[in-house]
């Protein structure tokens, strides 16, 4: 596979916080399977707070073909 991102900082990219934003990757799938991995690269929240946002969060992931 190929790394497409490292270092990304999802508030920076979006302009703050609460805001959205669209990552375009074009890749070739040959083996019928598309595989996408999240590593969490020990920065941030460690444990969820008492209460408020704690953290960037994916809510969707769009695959075209």
């Amino acid at each position: 596979g190929k790394l497409e991102l490292t270092e990304f900082n999802i508030k920076q990219f979006a302009n703050g916080f609460g805001k959205t934003t669209v990552q375009t990757f074009h890749v070739n799938v040959t083996t019928n399977i598309l595989e996408i991995h999240f590593f969490w690269a020990g920065k941030g929240t460690e444990r969820i707070p008492r209460a408020g946002v704690y953290g960037p969060l994916i809510s969707a992931i769009s695959v075209e073909s």
